[in-house]
Formats: structure tokens, C-alpha cells, sequence
């Protein structure tokens, strides 16, 4: 098959019909006689061949003496209908994408343990370079290393610009960056966990030891988790200026 055939292959015409379409480019207007010789196809099925090349716009016909003429299209139809199968396409693509993503509404969730396990959360966060939410616990304080892997991230995120949001217990033992917004909630709000949100993730942090933090990768999680937040956020108390002084860190 030469590269022209295999171009109109691709484009969607059989082999009959391609050896029909190229006989009359070559020999211009033809019976199917005369078409059946030259591309040694039987006199019978050409009928059938030029009718399918007629229905797709690259041949017509005219009638003397009682005899059909064929005669191929201009090539440029080819481009046309090219060009016409593009626009179309184009214009049910958002309903394909939107399919997509339904069909491929896939979550994944993951287990971390230990110390080494919150250090790769939060180094995930800063990947993500994605601002970030969290709410509770200020439990993590109670173990001076989690403390110190904390400060670290708060600091390299103000470093990074990446903006953090964080719904506490007004009596918790915590720290802010300058990169840092704060509010307090009633302890009602709180558990002895810590929940972070960002980009579509959502992270839950353990903080009995060893450890745990249990990562969800799905978009509409972390969007649900993200709008409960700002909604408690919008109701929770604003911090004093002589407090915000006393938890920024140094």
C-alpha cells in the first residue's frame, strides 16, 4: 500500500474505494465499465463503490446515452471533511471530557506512619505549592520532634508564599508563620486529630503514637472538606493582635 493509500485509509475509505477514487483522479470521467478494468474490480460491485463515494462527497455522476459518468470530487473535499469532523468534534468535547471525568472518578487513599510519615505530608504540601487549610488539634505539640518537623514546614512554606488558614481551640498550644491566618473554634469543633486540605488532597494526622496520617487523593473530597472549612471559618472567632504576637514564630 503506498503512502497515499494509506493516508485515505485513515481518513475512513476501504480499499475498494480508494483504488475507485485514485482510477478517476487518473483517468478523469469513467464508466464503471472502463472503472472495473483499471482497477480490477468486477463491473457489478463498482455500482456499489461509486454509490458509497458519492454518499461521502467524493464522487459525482452524469448520464449520456442511458450510461453513467463518474467523476471524482475536487481532493480538496477530502480537507473539507476533515476540517468539518474537527469543528464537530470540537464541540462535543466538553461533554466527553465531562464524561471522563465520572467515569474516572477514582479515589486513592493512603496510609503514613511515624514521624517520617507527617515529615513526607508536609513536604507533599510544599510540592503542591498549593495554599492549604487546617483544622485542630494542637496535639501535635505534645511531642517536641513533631514540633520542630511543624516549624520547619510552617517556615519554608512562608518562604515559598504558600498561604495556610487554621481553625483551633483557643486554649491549644500552637504556632503560626507569617504565611498564617488563625481563627478559634469551640472545642466542640475539635477532635484529638488534625485535618489539612489542599489541592485535591485531604489529610487526616493520628496523633497517638506512632503516628498515623491517612492521605485521600480525590477532587470532590477535598472540595467538600475545603467549603465545610471556609463556612466554619466565616463563624469563627478572630484572634487579638497581643495574641497573634505571642504564637507567631520567632
Amino acid at each position: 500500500m503506498s503512502e497515499i493509500e494509506k493516508i485515505l485509509s485513515n481518513l475512513g475509505l476501504e480499499e475498494q474505494e480508494i483504488k475507485t477514487y485514485l482510477a478517476l483522479l487518473d483517468f478523469g470521467e469513467s464508466t464503471a465499465t472502463k472503472l472495473s478494468e483499471k482497477t480490477g474490480l468486477g463491473r457489478v460491485h463498482m455500482y456499489q463503490i461509486t454509490n458509497r463515494l458519492i454518499e461521502k462527497g467524493l464522487a459525482s455522476y452524469l448520464i449520456k446515452k442511458n450510461v453513467r459518468y463518474f467523476s471524482a470530487a475536487d481532493p480538496e473535499t477530502l480537507l473539507k471533511e476533515l476540517e468539518e469532523k474537527e469543528q464537530n468534534l470540537k464541540k462535543i468535547l466538553p461533554e466527553l471530557k465531562a464524561r471522563q471525568n465520572i467515569v474516572n472518578f477514582e479515589t486513592k487513599v493512603e496510609l503514613f506512619r511515624g514521624l517520617e510519615g507527617i515529615n513526607t505530608i508536609l513536604k507533599m504540601i510544599l510540592k503542591e505549592n498549593k495554599d492549604y487549610v487546617m483544622l485542630g488539634g494542637g496535639e501535635q505539640f505534645s511531642s517536641k520532634e513533631v514540633e520542630i518537623i511543624t516549624t520547619i514546614f510552617i517556615k519554608r512554606a512562608e518562604k515559598s508564599k504558600i498561604k495556610g488558614r487554621v481553625l483551633e481551640r483557643e486554649n491549644a498550644k500552637f504556632i503560626v508563620g507569617k504565611n498564617e491566618e488563625y481563627r478559634y473554634v469551640d472545642k466542640e469543633f475539635i477532635s484529638s486529630t488534625t485535618s489539612a486540605t489542599w489541592g485535591n488532597y485531604h489529610a487526616i494526622f493520628v496523633w497517638t503514637r506512632p503516628f498515623h496520617v491517612i492521605l485521600i487523593n480525590n477532587k470532590e473530597v477535598a472540595k467538600t472538606n475545603l467549603a465545610t472549612f471556609n463556612h466554619t471559618w466565616n463563624l469563627a472567632k478572630k484572634p487579638s493582635q497581643q495574641d497573634k504576637r505571642k504564637r507567631l514564630i520567632k
